[in-house]
């Protein structure tokens, strides 16, 4: 795009500005991004200049230079709700939470009732693990706009994790109502209403740990007391298997990496497998695998032209269900002799069990007949606190599996 002159008429620059945002409809940003700066050159007291760059730099995922962009628009034109909308969401892209707070909150200040809002706020509460706002928060939504059914899916989450199951039930067969086809609502009402499964929908867990993922790791780690990967580790450097090295490890819906940083050592290339990519984007900032694939894990294990002799998946099948179709699968691309190392959720009980919380739990009989059947022998299993739930800890078990010699492996 050639250079504008320096004196250019009112029509000149009406006829620029209808090119630049000609081009921004028509995605062709980076186009968009020079028209808009070369306009800035004759006005650079435009706020409307200045707010379309902001998209124009949101689109092209440079928040830091949208968040810059839409304060300067939002300093020539205060108390613009559209301008201060944006520039909370690029506070909220940069990490900066709180003040994407203090920016909805000045929103509402201006309009009370702006649902998107108010939706977002209750997010940022949400990331924040301050549910009680964030319930005030979809509570008002729902009374502006009753159609809202991410607000009311919000909401149920927020009961279901709080042990409020009357008011979860109510909000989940809300959103199943005007969307009967949602899979993960449907898992969750099951899960509450104790109808029994075998298997969690891919989509729920995608969806999960795609919404959840910021904050998901820090509030496990420091908020839950989890240490479920060292405790696996610690099982493994004490099972007959202890001292061992492997060549290549596959990390059975890795999410954040956590179990990549702990056995990392023990493995030569490890690579991982999850179905968020949110939690795959903070896996690759660890820097301890090799390859990350964003599949589920059967579809993982069916495709792959890789072989593994090691084996990973650390508070994994509590969103899995039954057990023997994965553990096939697993032996199907498994090397003579690998090493499989996992942990459950403990179950007081036979069999496996989908439970209120939406999780499953196994009992360690069900466990050991499963890798019996598949060909897995069990080398170490211990019990241990998996993390907190409420005032007390949640029980699990942690397991050492060797795959057992007998021909059809690849290898």
């Amino acid at each position: 795009m050639s250079s504008q002159r320096p004196n250019e008429s009112p029509e000149q620059l009406r006829q620029a500005f209808g090119a630049a945002c000609t081009a921004h409809s028509q995605g062709r940003l980076h186009e968009a991004l020079q028209r808009y700066l070369l306009l800035l050159q004759h006005l650079p007291h435009s706020p409307l200049l200045h707010y379309n760059l902001g998209l124009v730099q949101y689109d092209l995922g440079d928040y830091a230079e949208a968040l810059r962009t839409f304060a300067m628009a939002n300093a020539l034109s205060p108390a613009d709700v559209d301008t201060l909308f944006n520039l909370a969401l690029c506070h909220k892209q940069t990490g900066d939470a709180a003040a994407a707070i203090a920016t909805y909150r000045q929103i509402l200040d201006l309009e009370p009732d702006h649902a998107d809002c108010l939706y977002n706020l209750g997010g940022c509460y949400r990331d924040r693990h301050d549910d009680q706002q964030a319930m005030a928060c979809y509570r008002h939504v729902l009374t502006v706009r009753p159609d809202y059914l991410s607000a009311a899916n919000n909401l149920a989450y927020l009961h279901h994790r709080a042990g409020e199951t009357e008011q979860a039930i109510v909000y989940y067969g809300q959103v199943l109502e005007q969307r009967p086809g949602d899979e993960s609502v449907r898992y969750l009402l099951a899960a509450l209403l104790g109808i029994p499964l075998d298997q969690a929908p891919d989509a729920y867990i995608r969806d999960f740990f795609d919404t959840y993922a910021e904050g998901f790791e820090q509030h496990l780690v420091d908020g839950l007391g989890y240490d479920n990967p060292q405790q696996l580790h610690a099982c493994l450097c004490h099972s007959p298997a202890g001292g061992a090295r492997y060549d290549h490890g596959l990390d059975l819906g890795c999410g954040t990496g956590l179990s990549g940083q702990a056995f990392r050592g023990l493995v030569a290339e490890l690579d991982g497998v999850d179905l968020s990519g949110r939690m795959l984007a903070q896996a690759a900032q660890k820097g301890c695998y090799a390859r990350l694939h964003h599949d589920s894990i059967l579809h993982h294990l069916a495709v792959t032209e890789a072989t593994y002799d090691f084996f990973l998946a650390t508070d994994v099948f509590i969103y899995v269900g039954e057990l023997a179709t994965i553990f096939t699968a697993m032996r199907a691309v498994a090397r003579p002799r690998a090493l499989f190392c996992f942990s459950t959720e403990h179950l007081d009980a036979d069999g496996y069990r989908l439970l209120p919380t939406g999780r499953f739990s196994y009992a360690p009989a069900y466990i050991q007949a499963v890798a019996d059947r598949t060909g897995w022998s069990v080398l170490a299993h211990e019990s241990v606190r998996l993390r907190r739930q409420g005032d007390a800890w949640l029980l699990g078990d942690v397991w050492i599996c060797r795959l057992t010699p007998v021909s059809g492996n690849r290898g």
